[in-house]
């Protein structure tokens, strides 16, 4: 029986054990996606050095250290402000020489989070190498060149492929197991299939790929995509990726699995923190006002001040039971289904963070059948019985 690789699940720094520390350093972007959830917001604030600092200090004296960190440095595009970084990094590195027994001084990765528009440019690549046992830079590039221009294109309408898919290059020559990330909304559900076989086939083994959360799906989407996931399936095992890349998009079914782990919020919000330019707290950067459309900024705290513990102790509640619409607690198809808590809150009817948006269920659905269509026919040309590892699934189907 063959070793698989596709449906495994993204590999995780410290196998997801390390706290995540985010640093908006600017809503300031050189790209003008199209389905970003950013498009349109203030574009013109940018963390001061003095901020940066002392959002280290804040990270350093008030989180538990756990076993390690992700440091991440973000926006807008974080490689606009290489200068702050590099201030922001060696302050954050002098700090942990004078505290050689806390766990960050041997476990913390610094990543950065970027269009990859400006990957080649000499100052980003001297931060690189200047720190290059902790770097984890993370490049999107969203397929073919005629998908990813379809939604990545700067301010006069160009597209940025040409300039992001030769940095890819370099990217994955420094980083060969570097991962991006793609995003499909409805226009390009027709490229799903061509552009993660494109963009394994430019030497990145390992994506992260999902719809957009929000309410964009049209009549007939759900097929598509269930189909083009199906084609997908069937170029992976005919041609080997099952054996060597991975996506996301498919999973390991939990077969037999009857824990609290099924009843935890999707994401990772209120168990990372990220910091506006201002200072203020978030527990995640999509709950800052330029990320969104129809609600207030919803900060948990300040750097100056600490947690607001009356509003954080409402994202400690946060469940997929008492989030969720009884239709998606009794779903037979609820495994992996995804959502944002962010994007809840934006949707929502009224100030809550506990009604789940549903505008991706019959995706998902589709998602889910193209899924136990690639195991099955797994099973049937290679004999990778993947019950024979996780029992049987209640939620098991044979198409």
């Amino acid at each position: 029986m063959g070793e698989f690789t596709l449906g495994k699940g993204l590999r995780q720094y410290l196998e997801g054990r390390a706290r995540y520390c985010t640093l908006v350093l600017t809503e300031q972007c050189n790209l003008r996606c199209k389905y970003c959830y950013e498009i349109g917001k203030n574009v013109y604030h940018t963390m001061t050095r003095q901020t940066a600092l002392r959002a280290i200090d804040f990270f350093l004296n008030n989180i538990e250290p756990g076993e390690g960190v992700v440091l991440e440095f973000t926006g807008g595009e974080c490689t606009l402000q290489v200068d702050l970084m590099r201030n922001v990094i060696e302050y954050f590195k002098e700090q942990l020489f004078h505290r050689p027994n806390h766990p960050w001084s041997s476990a913390y990765t610094l990543m950065f989070s970027s269009n990859g528009t400006l990957y080649h440019t000499n100052k980003f690549q001297r931060l690189l190498w200047e720190n290059k046992d902790h770097s984890y830079p993370a490049i999107t590039i969203d397929g073919t060149k005629r998908k990813h221009d379809m939604s990545r294109v700067f301010p006069d309408g160009r597209g940025s492929y040409d300039v992001v898919a030769k940095n890819v290059k370099l990217w994955i020559k420094q980083f060969p197991g570097a991962t991006t990330k793609i995003t499909f909304s409805s226009d390009d559900l027709p490229y799903v299939c061509e552009s993660i076989v494109h963009v394994w086939k430019l030497g990145v083994r390992y994506i992260g790929a999902n719809v957009v959360f929000e309410d964009v799906w049209k009549s007939g989407d759900s097929e598509l995509f269930e189909n083009e996931l199906k084609k997908l399936a069937d170029i992976s095992i005919e041609q080997g990726f099952w054996k060597t890349h991975d996506c996301t998009l498919f999973w390991v079914p939990h077969y037999n699995k009857e824990s609290e782990d099924d009843d935890k919020n999707w994401c990772g919000t209120g168990s990372m923190l990220s910091v506006d330019s201002r200072g203020n707290l978030f527990p995640c950067l999509r709950f800052q006002g330029f990320c969104l459309s129809n609600r207030q900024a919803r900060p948990i705290g300040n750097i100056y001040e600490g947690f607001d513990h009356d509003v954080l102790r409402s994202f400690y509640c946060l469940r997929k039971s008492l989030q969720s619409p009884k239709m998606c607690v009794n779903c037979k198809m609820s495994d992996q289904c995804a959502w944002c808590t962010a994007l809840n809150y934006d949707a929502a009817d009224s100030d809550t963070i506990f009604q789940r948006a549903v505008f991706i269920c019959e995706m998902h659905k589709a998602r889910w059948r193209a899924n136990q269509y690639y195991w099955n026919k797994l099973k049937a040309v290679h004999g990778v019985n993947i019950q024979n590892f996780y029992g049987t699934s209640k939620h098991s189907c044979p198409i």
